[in-house]
């Protein structure tokens, strides 16, 4: 597990490659005390320790968009969460190939709009972040430290001098006279909320999109909303090839178990166009039963930001028609020809689709190392397989153990399990923050850990899209939202409108992707909306 972002445990690169340049009157580089300026970034001063253990600081990253701005106009600031913010510029402060929700509503409120760059994540680095961090330097990297990052910066950020005018130099952007608006998806949709219950004369207003604000160490429910979405012969057959699989390995001999892993090997290492790569037995008998295994969940790589129909379905009508060289049936393979051929077909439409040879780049170790120390630490969000769950389609092997011990192996003197109750204090599942609207994909895995959860062990709450009355709290169970169908993780606060060669392969797709474009309009719509309610109540008292 890398990120909210990345579908857990396989580890792939969804980093947008951009090389579109700002222009001088987007891109504000400052001469203020406290601020720098690199490649067309901005670099705030920022305390290393908000708690009083250390005076040190460090460097935060973050750009700023002032094209729409007038004085009175709100702050608009997008958080880039838990990786390297750069590739998120061009989409996000300059509408490269289609629109954002932050840049829309700064030019409708004619505010600033900020991209934000979280603490040890892209050149937002107070220590070099690899294996050899220790201890002492992990320990800054805390929900409460990077939540009061966004006060401490709100607090002290002035308009840099390049756009300041004769208008717009004593602009007094400071959040008690100036409304702080949030937009982010996934982790940073958390924070949004956090940081909304935390510091609401900070954060007037947010847009949480597909936000877990329930912090949870067992997430085997990740899965469940991927199985919900199959047709009912893939589950099926998805069902019985792992639960095969999982046997074979955990009850087989020595001879079926390195064969069964040789199978599952040679499926990922083969395509169309060399059917004969081989594994040899030396390399199926050292690989991990939880890594053979894994190989099933290679079709669900790409789920989390393409849904089923784009990324999936072409896998399931190849199991299910054995290649195209037979008519599907109701039930599907295992229920009619045995489960062994079930296996085969669903490994001979690994092969054929080849996800392993699908262009893009390597992992962002930076990314990977700070994430893993948040998930060990405190969010937990382990996606583990669940062998009591009779539609489950994860492999058992991935358990709560092995993560566990992947942490402590990775973080020797991290704590002995994820302390959740670092995020969950904020109310967690119960949450009811006022002028926060929170929306949510159908089938995102991520839905199961927000407020609009369908899981057994959640409160149950049903979405409004009534607007809420400035600073009043919904009335619990309902909350303020809006569930879009059939879509999956954070699909509303972008759109791309024209051919983007970024977006021509899975991995580089980036972060939040627009698989279609109602949702970010009708999510779009409904915060216009709320923000035409709510901030006119700015500075009321309630």
């Amino acid at each position: 597990m890398k990120s909210l972002r990345q579908l857990a445990p396989v580890t792939l690169a969804l980093l947008v490659q951009c090389h579109a340049r700002l222009g001088p009157a987007e891109i504000l580089p400052p001469v203020k005390r406290g601020e720098t300026v690199e490649n067309n970034a901005l670099f705030f001063d920022m305390p290393l320790d908000h708690f009083g253990g250390t005076a040190s600081t460090f460097k935060n990253r973050y750009w700023v968009n002032a094209s729409y701005y007038e004085p009175g106009g709100p702050v608009f600031i997008f958080d880039s969460g838990e990786q390297n913010a750069e590739p998120l510029l061009p989409y996000y402060l300059q509408e490269y190939h289609g629109l954002s929700a932050t840049m829309q509503v700064a030019k409708r409120y004619k505010g600033v709009a900020i991209l934000w760059e979280h603490r040890y994540y892209g050149d937002s680095l107070p220590f070099p972040v690899n294996e050899n961090t220790t201890a002492e330097q992990w320990q800054f990297l805390t929900t409460e430290q990077a939540l009061e990052d966004v006060v401490y910066f709100a607090e002290h950020f002035t308009l840099p001098l390049s756009v300041q005018t004769q208008n717009l130099s004593a602009a007094d952007l400071n959040p008690v006279r100036t409304p702080w608006v949030w937009l982010g998806g996934s982790y940073p949709g958390i924070r949004g909320a956090l940081l909304r219950v935390r510091n609401p004369t900070t954060i007037f207003a947010v847009w949480a999109s597909s936000a877990p604000v329930h912090a949870q160490v067992d997430m085997a429910a990740y899965y469940k909303a991927a199985e919900r979405s199959l047709t009912r012969n893939c589950s099926a057959d998805w069902v019985a090839v792992t639960r095969f699989v999982d046997d074979t390995l955990a009850h087989g001999t020595d001879a079926e178990r390195v064969a069964m892993k040789q199978r599952l090997l040679e499926a990922r290492a083969r395509s169309p166009q060399d059917l004969g790569a081989t594994v040899s037995e030396g390399a199926a008998n050292a690989t991990s039963d939880a890594s053979a295994a894994g190989v099933l969940m290679d079709p669900l790589n790409f789920y989390q930001y393409y849904g089923f129909e784009a990324s999936v379905l072409p896998f399931c009508n190849l199991l299910e028609t054995r290649n195209y060289t037979a008519g599907p049936v109701e039930g599907g393979l295992a229920a009619h020809a045995g489960v062994e051929s079930a296996l085969d077909a669903f490994l001979t439409a690994l092969v054929q689709l080849n996800y392993d040879a699908i262009p893009g780049d390597a992992d962002d170790p930076v990314q990977d190392m700070s994430w893993m120390w948040q998930y060990c630490s405190e969010y937990g969000f382990y996606q583990r397989g669940d062998p009591e769950n009779p539609l489950s389609i994860e492999t058992s092997f991935l358990s709560l153990e092995l993560f566990q011990r992947q942490c402590n192996e990775t973080f020797p003197w991290g704590p002995a399990s994820p302390q959740v109750e670092h995020v969950n204090k904020y109310g967690g599942w119960n949450m009811t923050p006022s002028n926060v609207l929170f929306t949510n994909g159908e089938f995102d895995p991520w839905r199961t850990m927000g407020l609009a959860s369908i899981e057994p062990n959640a409160p149950q709450r049903t979405p409004s899209t009534a607007v809420p009355r400035c600073n009043a709290a919904p009335a619990f169970p309902s909350f303020f939202g809006l569930t879009h169908a059939a879509m999956v993780h954070v699909s509303d606060l972008r759109v791309l409108l024209t051919p983007d060669t970024n977006h021509s392969d899975f991995r580089t797709v980036g972060f939040y992707s627009p698989v279609a474009q109602e949702p970010f309009y009708s999510g779009l719509g409904l915060f216009e909306l709320a923000l035409d309610e709510w901030l006119p109540c700015f500075g009321q008292v309630w």
